[in-house]
């Protein structure tokens, strides 16, 4: 197979697949990132969070849809009010299981693809611990068609 063609390949797998092709840096330079409070989306992974900021208030898993804005951000559906997009929505829509952390005592909601953060917004604590609990009662009566709850991390 020539060069050429493998990059074809991987090019036609990663739009398939919804998988992103951007690199991630290295752990060491993420974590330094997010010490200083760099919080770049598509630059850091799930682990590097868990990593510097300790385990959130709240993890979950799901299949989720994303409406991706012109600035890189994947907004999930749940967090739109019904019919309405994000602002400076470039029409393109992400699905894909989805892996979110609530950080209360930040005010930070987190949201993953593959281990790549793609979504970040500023939440009050009062706002992430409804939304956790919401979760909590997903995960509770979640169909056998659904699966079990995966663990978020």
């Amino acid at each position: 197979m020539t060069k050429a063609t493998s990059l074809a390949v991987c090019l036609v797998l990663a739009a398939v697949s919804g998988c992103s092709l951007f690199m991630l840096p290295p752990m060491e330079e993420q974590k330094a990132m997010l010490a200083a409070n760099q919080v770049k989306l598509h630059k850091l992974s799930s682990q590097v969070f868990l990593d510097v900021w300790g385990k959130p208030g709240y993890a979950y898993r799901t299949r989720t849809q994303f409406m991706a804005t012109s600035d890189g951000n994947f907004v999930p559906r749940f967090r739109l009010p019904i019919g309405e997009p994000p602002k400076e929505w470039n029409s393109n829509v992400v699905s894909d299981d989805a892996v979110f952390f609530a950080y209360p005592e930040r005010g930070e909601l987190l949201g993953f693809i593959d281990s790549e953060l793609v979504y970040r917004e500023k939440l009050s604590a009062e706002q992430l611990h409804a939304m956790g609990e919401v979760w909590k009662k997903e995960d509770r009566y979640r169909t056998t068609l659904e699966g079990p709850a995966l663990p978020a991390y």
